[in-house]
């Protein structure tokens, strides 16, 4: 059984989008060092990349968004919400700014 690396935090009011097409794609549920989870609007491959973004209420380093890329690891639908499919996500590279922004994030974001 494969163990988690980081501590995942519980998320309120995170948007993730296409860094593409700049649609909304789902809302994030938990997030942590390594990854997150989210609940997404469409079925997402498994093991291959993406890159999204994720809005912010209010700048964090003088930042708008928190832009990232991402390896889908699981997609299956979400009991509790026909339709949508929980994902889970791999940050696919983590360097230095990565992991302040997510720090910053879980400290504005992340009820106590």
């Amino acid at each position: 059984m494969e163990r988690r690396k980081s501590k995942r935090f519980s998320v309120v009011n995170l948007n993730l989008h296409d860094k593409t097409t700049e649609e909304m794609v789902g809302k994030v549920v938990n997030i942590s060092q390594g990854g997150l989870l989210t609940i997404a609007y469409k079925t997402y491959k498994e093991g291959k990349e993406y890159d999204f973004f994720i809005p912010f209420d209010e700048t964090i380093n003088g930042q708008v968004k928190f832009e990232f890329s991402a390896r889908i690891v699981w997609c299956r639908p979400n009991p509790l919400k026909p339709g949508m499919m929980s994902t889970g996500l791999e940050f696919a590279d983590n360097p230095k700014i990565q992991t302040m922004f997510i720090e910053q994030m879980i400290k504005i974001y992340c009820p106590d």
